[in-house]
């Protein structure tokens, strides 16, 4: 009788309770940053339509560069930074013909003979490295985090759009295709950097 008592009050008082990650826990103590919410949506509508409105013809912008003063300059005149410690971070796009596809490294990439002749490679993923596409949107900055991890997080996810975006387009050798995206530098580049892209359309 007592053991069948004890047996149903311990399901009774089970039955309220669930066991909760590590994770679900921290996010209760520290309710995620609203900026990690509707990431998708972000990039749609406001990261993606920010880099191509400022996206200048790579080939034109290298001229700029090379022809400018310092580098610190050139950032303010054509490119962006959120603090002085973060690299400049330059909207660009490149119209030409997909030469080649790699597909078989998870850093994919593809290199586009651009028409200014230049041979210019486009990260495809599904990884993409670099934080180029956080660090160049004016929507968000570290100090809307103040956590380094969050942070990285956020500029994961953004990047997660990058890659759906190159995995859907599924690029072939022969393609001619603009690429509106970015790229980040210490300093004013020799050649055409590796870009990192936003928005792909084939013509």
């Amino acid at each position: 009788m007592y053991k069948r008592l004890w047996l149903t009050l311990a399901v009774v008082l089970l039955g309220g309770c669930r066991i909760v990650t590590q994770q679900e826990l921290a996010d209760l103590k520290n309710p995620p940053n609203p900026k990690m919410v509707n990431i998708a949506q972000t990039w749609q509508q406001k990261l993606v339509p920010q880099i191509v409105r400022e996206a200048k013809p790579l080939a034109e912008l290298m001229k700029s560069l090379q022809s400018a003063g310092d580098f610190d300059t050139a950032c303010k005149t054509y490119g962006y930074r959120s603090q002085v410690e973060n690299p400049c971070v330059f909207s660009v796009s490149v119209s030409g013909t997909v030469t080649a596809v790699n597909t078989t490294s998870r850093s994919g990439k593809m290199i586009v003979n651009a028409r200014s002749g230049d041979s210019v490679t486009i990260q495809m993923g599904p990884i993409i490295r670099g934080t180029a596409l956080r660090d160049g949107y004016k929507g968000a900055s570290y100090q809307d985090f103040n956590d380094q991890v969050l942070f990285g997080d956020y500029g994961k996810a953004i990047n997660q759009q990058a890659s759906t975006l190159m995995q859907q387009f599924k690029p072939k050798v022969g393609d001619n295709v603009t690429v509106a995206g970015v790229f980040s530098a210490w300093d004013i580049p020799q050649q055409p950097p590796v870009i990192t892209p936003a928005q792909i359309t084939r013509q």
